[in-house]
């Protein structure tokens, strides 16, 4: 009975990774790493981002429909008598990733990022709450369920902007 247990385990896994691998999928979900380095006010403050994203994608057309989101941390810079400021990005982007030649798409997305700022204050954790659309354009190369893209976000409330890869993969 173990053994049969085992044996349809395994058979699962290899149809559910075959299938993870068709690029003709009318529905994925895409799990990526994010890294960038912010820009602009942004830059003054954090050294890099970092975070996780979920990507949901639809066909539609010659490209996918997509829905964006996940968490994205913000590294404090070091800067003599102004105490560190931890950054904690949620977007929420919508999208479209049109696939110009087998394997290379160009994308644009736009959405809302609500930002939260963690600092050090008389010995207690104070948060600072703020929130911004966005316009995200990326250009990128997907080999089966791998995805690797190159973003540029630019936040609406001149809080500075984020060049990032985004490495994911696609269920």
């Amino acid at each position: 009975m173990k053994k049969k247990m085992i044996f349809i385990l395994l058979a699962s896994f290899c149809v559910l990774a075959a299938n993870a691998q068709k690029e003709t999928k009318n529905f994925s979900v895409g799990l990526g790493l994010e890294v960038g380095a912010p820009g602009g006010n942004l830059g003054d403050i954090y050294t890099t981002a970092a975070g996780l994203t979920l990507r949901f994608s639809l066909k539609a057309g010659p490209g996918f429909v997509a829905l964006t989101t996940g968490l994205i941390g913000y590294a404090p810079k070091t800067i003599a008598g102004i105490p560190s400021k931890a950054g904690l990005q949620i977007p929420v982007r919508v999208g479209y990733k049109y696939i110009i030649q087998h394997h290379f798409f160009i994308m644009g997305e736009t959405g809302y990022s609500d930002f939260n700022t963690y600092y050090g204050s008389k010995g207690n954790i104070v948060s600072r709450n703020s929130g911004a659309l966005l316009l995200a354009p990326s250009i990128g190369f997907q080999a089966n369920a791998f995805e690797i893209g190159l973003r540029y976000d630019i936040f609406t409330n001149s809080t500075g902007s984020v060049l990032g890869v985004r490495v994911g993969f696609n269920f």
